[in-house]
């Protein structure tokens, strides 16, 4: 049983503290060094614009293997093109992310093709500029199916393997804009 002493409890946090600050002084001035993605398997959804595949290239100049899906056959395979130009191998695959067996089927492919994906970037998103009422209904739905649902699908195809081999990453893209819209439908 420990009997309470204030006074070695208030040494022992102020110890604790000081501690902490040093710590943090330190690694202000001393580089974190960076983990290496090289020979990752990476897959990106919705790697055809943007976020993606912005995304898509800094993995690539990373020496890092990709797995590049969108919806959109002509902007992933620009994506693989420019990737494969700073030294990446890449597969593409057109994987319309609304739809959930289409998901689990290209994801069982990569798996049985390619390989275990070590880091999986969900990016696919898609956003509506209207307020709620503007909204059509299937466009309110092919939101939901696509920022949150696909997120989830992904995510129960790759986990699994990443948790058996005790290694890997999962990374969520939100977009700010589509906060944004959220909000002014709530509030509107």
């Amino acid at each position: 049983e420990r009997t309470m002493n204030p006074f070695v409890d208030l040494l022992l946090f102020l110890g604790t503290l000081i501690y902490s600050y040093l710590e943090a002084f330190v690694k202000l001035f001393v580089p974190v060094k960076r983990k290496s993605v090289s020979g990752e398997l990476v897959l990106i959804t919705g790697a055809g614009h943007g976020i993606g595949r912005a995304t898509a290239f800094e993995f690539a100049k990373r020496q890092s293997r990709l797995v590049l899906w969108d919806i959109n056959k002509h902007g992933v395979e620009d994506t693989a093109a420019e990737c494969e130009r700073l030294g990446a191998t890449v597969q593409a695959f057109v994987v319309d992310c609304s739809k959930r067996e289409e998901i689990y089927s290209a994801a069982e492919k990569v798996k049985k093709d390619i390989g275990d994906v070590s880091i999986l970037v969900n990016n696919a998103g898609v956003i509506t500029a209207a307020d709620l009422l503007s909204t059509q209904d299937h466009q309110i739905e092919r939101m939901f199916e696509v920022n949150i649902l696909a997120h989830m699908w992904t995510t129960r195809a790759f986990l699994p393997t990443m948790m058996n081999n005790n290694h890997g990453h999962i990374v969520t893209v939100a977009s700010a804009a589509g906060h944004l819209v959220t909000s002014f439908m709530v509030v509107y």
